[in-house]
């Protein structure tokens, strides 16, 4: 009986702290996964319980129908966002097609709240269309008591369910239907595109799926209007919901063509690029001490190079399409948002800085990236030297490379490689002129004592790069990481001179000790989730630009990473700039910051949208303008300002 009690009392309990009112055709009910009184984020969830045979309406309701509507009551300094809605499903009405819900439904909104507010209830005037045979519009007052309800598992299950994965897409336009090309490696058997825009498809036709291959599949929608710039809704495929928004690649899109052609220009210009200067500096020295040798000797040497760079470029999209397949979303210079990568690089560049500075044999392989005592018959160190370009050449991004590299990533497999070893064929074109024409290196200077001194110079570049990478390091994790990775330095120095002074077996105890303690600190690092710090931007979040062009507030967003080049370049030279900054607060435009030097799903599927998936992006947007800009991925203070005009 005491058992009965209790339980009597908790379903009590329940039911008047989340005020449920009968509307008539429903029960609707307030639900929150509050867990404490300081907590400044936190859900509430509309929960409505219709009856058989009764449904309300999704944003874009199709051919008939209303979204519902929400008015909140809160204290000042709380904020609630709109409202994140769930997957719908089909509701066919012959001959109208409508989108909406059925049964047992929660509409989560996510509210945010500053720490000195002492808010205790919650209030929400509830409008809403709900529909059977006939349609009646009824409405639900609720208030929720949080000072003592308890966290709800069915919103937590509803958030974890809500589409927010974006499915990268390619679309086109054939006569009156709409082709989107998808690859997931999800099962499913059923598939459906809702439009978040009204009047582009038509409701009541049928969407055929057809599968390409093993992970590929294309939707075929039936449209009202053929000319069509743009779209956005969610892909259901079976119960599972994923964001697409898309440009149509026939009206708006670069083609597979024009982004081949802009990856070997870009892969030409990244030749010149900062980041790329240190490891090419190696190899023009290379060739300059052939400066007498066999023809022969030259073509192979530069074709050796070649193949790196286009093995590299080969694995590295191979990589991508891999990741992107198990549906992660992936950019441009990834391999960088790992401080074990960064770390591993840091003590490459500052080895190899100190080799140059001395006159260390290694052995041949390590030696032929110092392009010294390097056997004309071994082209490891030739192939090896195009390989670690491409990694380092990772943080830049260069004219052209932003949209053909976006575009390359947001298609299937089949565009994907061409792309990448398009601009493979463009970072190593130089050298596989001189593999065509060895002779061109004879208006070289001739080798003498003068390289010994070039070679010397030469390291500097590489202990600077190491120098920019131990700040990376330090930005993605913790500075006594940063003092664990120089100790790291320190002892790798201890290898390098033990290697010159003795010449027994011992004197690889150094290397061997650098291994094993590199093992150790890299293992142990801490969990990256720094981020840098700009008094004068403001945080990226997913929703943060649709809530802005709601209230007309002109912004500027900076995707950006500490191990970008570019980026860092941008900043010095344009975006922290006084004048900059000036305009910027004059004109009352909203500066903002993605940072990417960690891993952050969210932020490459904000890239996504843009079918851009390397930084730096910079996207700009005022009240009068009917879609975001993107600005050029090299600035200076005046062309940002005139983009900015």
């Amino acid at each position: 009986m005491k058992n009965i009690l209790l339980a009597s009392y908790i379903l009590l309990s329940s039911f008047l702290l989340s005020n449920p009112v009968e509307t008539g055709h429903a029960k609707a009910s307030l639900i929150s996964n509050l867990q404490s009184s300081t907590q400044e984020s936190f859900f509430v969830g509309v929960r409505l319980e219709m009856q058989d045979g009764w449904h309300t309406y999704w944003e874009n309701p199709g051919d008939s129908g209303s979204p519902f509507d929400a008015k909140w009551t809160t204290d000042d300094g709380v904020i609630v966002e709109n409202v994140q809605w769930p997957t719908p499903v089909t509701i066919p009405y012959p001959p109208l097609m409508t989108y909406g819900y059925e049964g047992d439904i929660v509409f989560p909104f996510q509210v945010f709240r500053s720490q000195e507010t002492n808010l205790q209830k919650i209030s929400v005037d509830f409008n809403f269309l709900i529909c059977a045979d006939i349609c009646i519009p009824e409405t639900a007052s609720l208030t929720l008591d949080l000072s003592s309800i308890a966290p709800s598992n069915l919103l937590d299950a509803q958030i974890d369910d809500l589409p927010s994965r974006i499915l990268p897409t390619s679309s086109s336009i054939e006569g009156n239907n709409l082709l989107v090309e998808f690859q997931t490696n999800e099962i499913f058997s059923t598939a459906y595109l809702f439009p978040r825009e009204g009047n582009i498809f038509a409701y009541p036709k049928t969407q055929p799926l057809k599968q390409i291959d093993d992970s590929r599949y294309v939707i075929s929608i039936p449209l009202i209007n053929a000319d069509l710039d743009s779209f956005s809704g969610i892909l259901r495929l079976d119960k599972k919901g994923f964001q697409v928004k898309e440009q149509i690649a026939s009206n708006s899109g670069i083609s597979l063509w024009q982004a081949i052609l802009f990856a070997l220009i870009g892969g030409l210009i990244l030749n010149l690029m900062p980041c790329v200067f240190p490891v090419i500096s190696l190899k023009v020295l290379s060739f300059v001490s052939m400066g007498g040798d066999d023809h022969s000797k030259i073509r192979n040497h530069a074709l050796a190079f070649v193949g790196g760079v286009m093995s590299t470029f080969l694995s590295i999209a191979t990589a991508l399409i891999i990741i992107r397949s198990s549906g992660s979303m992936i950019g441009w210079g990834y391999q960088l948002q790992s401080p074990v990568v960064v770390g591993i690089l840091t003590l490459i560049m500052l080895g190899i800085g100190l080799i140059l500075l001395t006159n260390i044999n290694i052995g041949t392989g390590l030696t032929s990236l110092g392009g010294t005592i390097q056997s004309k018959n071994d082209y490891s160190g030739s192939f090896f030297t195009g390989v670690l370009a491409v990694v380092v050449a990772s943080p830049c991004t260069a004219p052209f490379m932003g949209a053909a590299v976006g575009y390359a990533l947001l298609q299937p497999s089949f565009a994907t490689l061409p792309i990448f070893l398009s601009l493979g064929l463009g970072f190593a074109g130089p050298y596989l002129v001189l593999a065509i024409k060895p002779d061109w290196i004879g208006s070289l200077p001739k080798p003498g004592a003068w390289m010994e001194t070039l070679k010397q110079f030469f390291a500097f570049p590489m202990i600077a790069t190491a120098l920019w990478l131990m700040w990376v390091f330090m930005v993605q994790t913790s500075g006594n990481a940063l003092i664990q990775l120089l100790i790291l330095g320190l002892v790798l120095g201890l290898a390098i001179w033990m290697i010159a002074t003795f010449q027994n077996r011992w004197k690889w105890i150094g290397l061997a000790a650098t291994i094993l303690l590199a093992i150790q600190i890299f293992n142990n690092l801490p969990s990256s989730s720094a981020s840098q710090e700009d008094p004068n931007a403001q945080n990226w979040s997913p929703a943060i630009e649709s809530n802005l062009q709601a209230t007309n507030q002109a912004y500027l967003i900076n995707f950006t990473a500490a191990w970008c080049i570019t980026c860092q370049t941008n900043e010095k030279a344009a975006l922290s700039r006084p004048g900059v900054q000036e305009y910027l607060s004059a004109q009352n435009i909203l500066y903002i910051k993605a940072d990417w030097t960690n891993r952050n799903e969210e932020i490459a599927e904000g890239l996504a949208k843009y079918n851009r998936s390397g930084i730096p992006l910079y996207i700009y947007w005022k009240p009068g303008m009917n879609e975001s800009k993107i600005l050029p991925a090299v600035l200076t203070e005046d062309l940002l300002i005139r983009n900015l005009k």
